[in-house]
């Protein structure tokens, strides 16, 4: 989508999560060596991180207002920036959330049958202190033992043997024709980068809930952090940006069903766009692998972004 938007005319800037390969400096941390460098979450990045990357962006391009994409939990952190940061939605003219990650409940992939052993809140603490705080799409010491990396798993051996392409269709849905096989090796050692095992642990939350919440402490740090025993829900009705969702008829990560209920959460003044992507096996990584997003996709938001600026 970046260079669809750039050969629009438009200035596009691409963010790193705090964590990931390009952005794991800190004043003081070590993110290598350091567990404290990992306690951070969704609320972390969209209240301390994502205002200063805007405010940056204005600074550099001396305008007001930005248009903002983005994809999954990256929406999430979005939206959790948007509401605990007032100021914020202000300096968005538009955003267009493309499979966002605040709803989880009805998701049905495969990857949830993990979750309940190794994500559970009460072995957070053995479960962080086993990966450093994090998890990382790095190949693991065995795997690189053994000559498998990330790029040979999805390479043309494997995939004969449809180890690779069927692994992702299972956890974010089947869709084959919008697989680009040719680049797939490439897309995978790209985009399996590092994330705080925090994030995991509150989409997890997030997904038992059936709710946008805030991250579960447990009950004695919950009453210090929040005034009370179980997690507050995010206040959507704070959202005060155009928003434009979109989303996969084939997605099983975050369904059809989870984007009704993020639509009826966003108050409707601000509820600009809804839209179904026109193609019925379209899933969750469609949004950035898939052959034809950008006719089905990109285009229809180079379109929107087009017509505002025409308002």
């Amino acid at each position: 989508m970046a260079f669809t938007l750039a050969d629009a005319g438009f200035e596009v800037w691409l963010a790193n999560i705090r964590g990931t390969t390009p952005s794991k400096n800190h004043t003081h941390l070590d993110a290598d060596k350091e567990l404290d460098y990992w306690d951070f979450g969704m609320d972390e990045v969209g209240t301390l991180d994502l205002p200063l990357m805007i405010d940056l962006i204005l600074q550099e391009t001396e305008t007001d207002q930005i248009y903002y994409a983005c994809h999954s939990a990256g929406c999430g952190v979005f939206l959790v920036g948007l509401m605990d940061v007032p100021e914020l939605n202000n300096k968005i003219k538009a955003s267009f959330l493309l499979a966002p990650g605040a709803f989880y409940g009805s998701g049905y992939t495969p990857i949830t049958l993990f979750f309940p052993p190794f994500l559970e809140r009460q072995w957070e603490r053995l479960v962080v202190g086993i990966f450093g705080g994090k998890l990382s799409g790095e190949a693991s010491i065995l795997l690189t033992a053994l000559d498998l990396p990330t790029d040979k798993i999805c390479g043309w051996s494997f995939m004969r043997c449809g180890i690779c392409d069927n692994l992702l269709f299972a956890i974010f849905g089947a869709d084959p024709e919008q697989m680009d096989y040719n680049n797939l090796s490439n897309l995978m050692t790209k985009i399996m980068d590092i994330g705080a095992l925090k994030i995991f642990f509150h989409v997890k939350q997030i997904y038992d809930a059936c709710e946008f919440q805030r991250f579960d402490y447990g009950e004695t740090r919950n009453l210090l952090e929040y005034g009370s025993a179980n997690p507050p829900l995010y206040d959507m009705s704070r959202m005060a940006v155009p928003t434009y969702i979109f989303y996969g008829e084939g997605d099983n990560f975050v369904t059809p069903w989870d984007m009704a209920r993020l639509k009826s959460a966003i108050p409707v003044e601000y509820m600009k766009g809804f839209h179904q992507v026109e193609w019925h096996k379209f899933n969750h990584i469609d949004f950035f692998m898939g052959k034809d997003a950008d006719v089905l996709v990109y285009h229809k938001i180079r379109q929107i972004m087009h017509e505002i600026e025409q308002e």
